[in-house]
């Protein structure tokens, strides 16, 4: 008590000495001052019956245009202050609507400066950002008509976050905007900033503002939805017609939000379908490709979750053009890989195994890569049947689908040789057949390719792994001629 009369004296002391100047003070009394005022001010609890002793100080600083004072040192002390007397005098500070503009518009000052954190006034800087969040200042700034300094702060909290700043200043930023949001005052401005901000680095946004843009929307989920939901849908069924630049990049917000606010879309990701399903063929073509990310997102159930849109997905294996059907092939690997064991994953190789008799033959080569990729990845759980398809291939009518399905199926045979030889895996007919098959083609007449000098190099250098001894090589020699 005895501390908080010391400094209620002391802040209306420095209050008159300031009143008593006609002119502003130099600038070595003001920051003498202030300092002695902030460092009074936490001694005050809240209270109404403090504001004769404080009213002196603030109408002073209002008095001598502290509020634009052009040195740093004097702007940071008058803006402590200034948190410091709201603080006390809340929820009625009794400042004009002019007055708090310019508060506010110090506040801004002091916040676009904390990106720089080797400075001297950093932690003070942080302090006042701090004070405003937690005290909830901001709801302030929408009763006292400051509405555009509300969307400035949006945008300078996004532009100068940084990924070594602490932990504090991230919460802070964090919950102010949320504060404004869950008070209903959201515009599409905001959601231009937070969704533009959710981009990563090298589409408009650091990794920074990134996180704090997925922090936002984690927390105010459910204020945003209906906003960005309408962006993402009008985006997805007519893209022309809206207004937004961020237009163009609609389906990496989408894929961002899904991955930190997945429930938000609920309606959105349905209506996806009508790309997979669009005449023109660039639009199919991203979307295979889009989608097929979103199907292959660790920890999500896309694909039970939205039958529908997986449905149209896989259809897009046998789509007329060509480009889509690639463009649905390069996907199922990722795909399977995130889920092997699932229903879906299975639908996804049978539509690619399909494609091995593709009339294209680019298609047929990419299914033959995917398809000896996914065998590399996982010898053990791969379904034989889409192997032995993929060995089809070698009998193929182009021969560049055969050198390359030749080349694809050796390095299966490769793997499954040193994955045998390091005890991984044991020996099986089933990956023995890729060898045979390729072996049988030197006596067929018909695969002019497959000529005795060819035999004859494969035989030498590119049958089995160079690192394989001789005792494995004779292992797989004696199960080679098993399977004739």
């Amino acid at each position: 008590m005895a501390d908080a009369e010391v400094a209620k004296r002391l802040i209306s002391d420095i209050g008159k000495q300031l009143a008593a100047h006609k002119s502003c003070p130099n600038k070595d009394l003001l920051v003498k001052l202030l300092r002695q005022a902030t460092s009074a001010f936490p001694e005050l609890d809240q209270s109404a019956s403090l504001k004769p002793a404080i009213k002196p100080l603030s109408d002073s600083l209002i008095k001598h245009n502290l509020l634009q004072h052009k040195d740093k040192d004097v702007r940071l002390l008058v803006a402590i202050c200034f948190c410091e007397v709201i603080r006390v005098l809340a929820p009625n500070p009794d400042f004009s609507t002019s007055v708090f503009k310019d508060i506010f518009k110090l506040f801004l000052g002091l916040f676009a400066e904390l990106a720089d954190t080797k400075s001297a006034y950093f932690s003070r800087r942080l302090k006042v950002l701090e004070i405003v969040a937690k005290l909830k200042f901001c709801v302030l700034m929408f009763d006292t008509g400051c509405e555009d300094l509300v969307l400035k702060m949006f945008e300078t909290f996004f532009t100068v976050v940084r990924e070594h700043h602490p932990q504090s200043l991230f919460s802070s930023m964090s919950s102010i905007i949320a504060l404004i949001l869950k008070e209903g005052n959201v515009s599409h401005s905001h959601i231009h900033v937070i969704l533009q901000s959710l981009l990563k680095e090298g589409k408009g946004a650091s990794p920074a503002a990134s996180r704090l843009a997925v922090s936002v929307i984690q927390n105010c989920a459910e204020e945003l939805e209906t906003y960005v939901c309408e962006f993402l849908n009008s985006c997805i069924v007519n893209r022309d017609a809206v207004g937004s630049d961020l237009k163009e990049f609609y389906h990496e917000i989408l894929f961002e939000v899904f991955q930190c606010a997945p429930q938000m879309l609920l309606v959105v990701i349905p209506t996806l379908s009508q790309e997979l399903l669009a005449d023109q063929v660039d639009v199919r073509i991203k979307a295979v490709k889009f989608i097929g990310r979103l199907l292959s997102l660790p920890g999500h159930h896309v694909a039970q979750e939205y039958r529908h849109l997986f449905i149209e997905f896989t259809k897009r294996f046998s789509d007329k053009s060509a480009e889509v059907r690639l463009g649905a092939i390069s996907c199922a690997k990722a795909f399977y890989m995130t889920n092997p064991s699932g229903t879906e994953s299975l639908e996804v190789l049978s539509a690619l195994e399909g494609r091995l008799l593709d009339f294209d033959d680019r298609v047929r080569t990419q299914a033959v890569f995917v398809a000896c990729d996914l065998a590399r990845a996982n010898l053990k759980s791969v379904p034989r049947e889409l192997i032995s398809r993929a060995t089809e291939r070698l009998r193929d009518k182009k021969v560049s689908v055969r050198k390359k399905a030749l080349q694809k199926l050796l390095e299966v045979y490769w793997d499954y040789c040193t994955k045998c030889a390091g005890g991984i895996i044991t020996p099986s007919d089933h990956f023995e057949q890729i060898l045979c098959r390729i072996l049988m083609l030197f006596h067929d007449k018909d695969c002019k390719a497959f000529r005795p000098q060819n035999m004859e190099l494969l035989l030498a250098e590119e049958m089995f792994p160079a690192s394989l001894s001789v005792e494995e090589k004779t292992r797989h020699w004696v199960l080679l001629f098993s399977t004739f």
